[in-house]
């Protein structure tokens, strides 16, 4: 398959690359988030020494590296088998043969916190080396890794040697839904939604997907059956990543089934709030949870957190704890079909109703950045008060204004009464300066339609395949 999206990441290193100072740029982001074909696809044309680093002893890396090094022409070839120490393998990044052209030579670390677990010194070693030589060379080092809170905190923080030596920091976030939509190309704007809702924008899970089959089939084919690679990753995921990993279940599906406050977390959980809230914490550091503040709330209130309510913002995760995880028995005995029909797909658009409201925010980020809104949106998100919910609330630099939205993943057309409805909610979020937005699957009825296109009117509506424009 072509390799899709990341057009701004690949933007942002490529002027990294072109820069005429040395570079030293640290790329992270999730398991899954395609890191790692992406540097490969920058690496195109470029004269590269690519070392992919894996959960070995600091011995076998360091022989791995020193076979890379030497293939490339390094000058200890002629006297070594293998480099002593990482100080001297570093060192002879600078004495490399100069690629032609004098072009500069790109070198990537891929999972640099492997070679750090096996030896902590790492970091200082190439801090010092950086400071003294490689700052000097023609060279774009990238160190990249998965292990988020670690690269933020041991390689990226205040105490770590190589605090402020990073010339370029990327986090690698998942696909845009247009991007993610685009593996699918054939699909219904409605499928390509519900593929969206299923899989998000997680390369590794949306290329598992096959364009030519039904969503049916692939949910079937590619997630229910135990042979296939999504059944068990978020099991595979967790193992890697977490201890606990049964406690942890318990926190993700209570999420899942609804629970957002801390309070309902711990209480389906069974745990007490102290506990829930570190995993939660480290839930957060691995983008399968996030935490959602109405989007009005001031910093105060985001600081305090009182308002604050949990969300898995991986589709994938909320998927397979919704439908694979509870129904496990029956998926080790074969029947596939039985648990679609039974539990999968007579709620799949209810299911898909979350997710389209997050791909409605994100259309109106993308229609804000294009200039295409009545104002420059400050911030997108959600607003809830006591007894009101808005779908979508974007609001101006002033929070002044605003433009509240209603999300309808549905096959009926929407009509003027969920417009009175949004309008009655908006009346009680303070702001004054109001205009609307209606998304919907199933288009709008006439009356409707005749409302939105009078000149004075401050309603707008999109139906799904202006989403995908």
């Amino acid at each position: 398959m072509a390799f899709i999206g990341r057009e701004d990441d690949l933007n942002q290193l490529e002027e990294c690359f072109a820069a005429r100072k040395a570079q030293l740029v640290f790329v992270y982001g999730r398991r899954r988030v395609g890191k790692t074909e992406t540097l490969s696809h920058f690496s195109r044309g470029k004269e590269t020494l690519f070392f992919a680093a894996q959960n070995a002893t600091k011995e076998e890396q360091l022989e791995s590296f020193s076979r890379l090094m030497f293939e490339a022409g390094a000058p200890g070839r002629d006297y070594l088998s293998r480099y002593p120490s990482w100080e001297s393998a570093l060192n002879e990044l600078a004495r490399l043969p100069e690629p032609r052209g004098g072009a500069r030579r790109l070198v990537v670390f891929d999972e640099f916190p492997y070679l750090v677990k096996s030896d902590p010194s790492l970091p200082s070693v190439l801090q010092n080396l950086w400071d003294h030589t490689l700052r000097n060379a023609n060279l774009m080092i990238v160190i990249c890794g998965s292990a988020m809170s670690f690269i933020e905190k041991e390689l990226l923080g205040e105490e770590s040697p190589l605090y402020g030596r990073a010339t370029g920091i990327l986090k690698m976030l998942p696909l845009p839904y247009w991007d993610a939509v685009r593996f699918f190309p054939d699909y219904s704007c409605e499928n390509k939604v519900l593929a969206y809702a299923m899989l998000g924008g997680i390369p590794r899970y949306l290329e598992e997907f096959d364009p030519d089959e039904s969503i049916e089939a692939n949910i079937k084919r590619h997630i229910l059956r135990r042979i296939s690679p999504l059944y068990s990753e978020v099991e595979f995921l967790l193992h890697e990543e977490l201890r606990e990993t049964a406690k942890y279940n318990s926190v993700i599906r209570a999420i899942a089934l609804g629970a957002t406050s801390l309070n309902e977390i711990a209480t389906h959980a069974m745990m007490t709030n102290a506990t829930v809230s570190s995993y939660l914490a480290n839930l957060m550091e691995l983008g399968i949870v996030e935490r959602e503040f109405p989007v009005t709330a001031k910093l105060k209130e985001r600081a305090k957190g009182a308002r604050g309510l949990y969300q898995l913002s991986d589709n994938f995760f909320r998927f397979w704890y919704s439908f694979v995880f509870p129904y496990r028995s029956e998926l080790e005995r074969g029947d596939v079909d039985g648990v679609y029909e039974r539990h999968v797909g007579p709620v799949l658009h209810d299911f898909a109703g979350k997710p389209f409201e997050a791909l409605c925010r994100e259309w109106v980020w993308r229609e804000s950045i294009a200039g295409r809104l009545p104002f420059h949106a400050r911030e997108v998100g959600r607003w809830w008060g006591r007894h009101d919910e808005i779908d979508v609330m974007a609001v101006d630099g002033s929070g002044a204004a605003a433009i509240m939205g209603e999300c309808k993943f549905r096959n009926t057309p929407v009509d003027r009464s969920v417009l009175n409805l949004l309008r009655d909610r908006a009346s009680r979020t303070g702001i004054d300066r109001r205009t609307y937005v209606l998304f919907s699957l199933g288009g709008f009825t006439q009356p409707l339609l005749d409302d939105a296109a009078s000149s004075e009117s401050d309603v707008r509506l999109v139906g799904v395949d202006e989403l995908f424009d």
